[in-house]
């Protein structure tokens, strides 16, 4: 959600529960039949404290990050177990994501990492988005971005705000990111070593692809066992839950599964991501309640 306009939506999640039954017309069509929804019912919400409100989920080296946007942009770490599914537990861990002092990526909208091209930090103030790449454990040891920052990217072709997530695509790690509104988003493919270098995602040799996507996109999540990538959306804009799923062939085509949605919890879902055993984590922008374990049927 871009920062800009947070503010506002808070009262609206607020209320809604009254809201919810009212679909305006920018709704698209009534999500699919029970039977065919990969999402199954929310099963357990519990409150992570101390990340403002949630922005997104990152999953690295056996550890969940929780990410948002509170006195300043934040990140901290859990340890999660599958014989305790419904369960988080904080490290002690804590990124601050200020560099001496000032608070450089206050609204965080997107963490990623690749074991060769390294970490990507996304950021979104009144719908320009910045991509940070980062020193990843520069960052864990002080805590902090003072020291961690090694390039900063205007993403310029975006149309409101920047969400990196690396896919692989033919063979191939690319950065994604989409846009967040009602119509005109668009999937862009982003190459990881052009954005360590320029200062806009304009240059040349940034852009490989773009493609038209759904309304709404929070964040994104590959699940790289599935080779898909979850676009992580609101209902409407500023409330409830969807997922949709992406799929790449063979020829780097791309094709989008129907959208799949819950009907509770009724907040403005920020972040998601696949656990394991067909368990999987939402992450609403809520004070409280802002975590929520689910159950999806994983592709046959």
């Amino acid at each position: 959600m871009p920062y800009s306009t947070r503010v506002n939506l808070r009262a609206i999640i607020v209320l809604g529960t009254l809201l919810a039954p009212i679909m305006p017309p920018s709704v698209s069509a009534a999500p699919p039949a029970e039977s065919n929804n990969r999402l199954l019912p929310a099963q357990k919400r519990i409150t992570a404290e101390g990340i403002g409100y949630g922005q997104g989920v990152f999953q690295h080296d056996g550890k969940i990050y929780l990410y948002g946007d509170g006195e300043t942009g934040i990140i901290r770490e859990y340890d999660w177990d599958a014989n305790s599914p419904q369960k988080l537990k904080y490290t002690g861990v804590e990124i601050r994501l200020t560099r001496n002092g000032e608070d450089i990526a206050p609204h965080p909208t997107g963490l990623t990492h690749h074991p060769e091209h390294g970490t990507f930090l996304g950021d979104t103030v009144n719908q320009r988005g910045t991509i940070f790449a980062i020193d990843w454990e520069q960052a864990k040891q002080d805590g902090n971005l003072d020291n961690a920052i090694l390039n900063m990217v205007n993403d310029d072709l975006a149309s409101n705000g920047t969400r990196p997530e690396f896919v692989q695509v033919d063979g191939r790690w690319l950065i994604a990111t989409s846009d967040y509104g009602d119509t005109g988003n668009e999937l862009r493919l982003y190459d990881p070593t052009r954005l360590k270098v320029v200062s806009r995602a304009s240059a040349e040799g940034v852009l490989v692809s773009r493609e038209p996507c759904g309304a709404f996109v929070q964040s994104m999540e590959w699940v790289d066992e599935w080779n898909q990538l979850a676009l992580v959306q609101n209902q409407i804009a500023g409330l409830r839950y969807r997922l949709t799923f992406t799929t790449w062939n063979d020829s780097g085509e791309l094709s989008y599964s129907q959208p799949y949605d819950l009907q509770q919890p009724l907040d403005e879902l920020e972040g998601w991501t696949y656990l394991e055993d067909g368990w999987c984590l939402y992450l609403s922008s809520s004070l409280k309640n802002n975590v929520t374990f689910g159950r999806i049927r994983t592709p046959k």
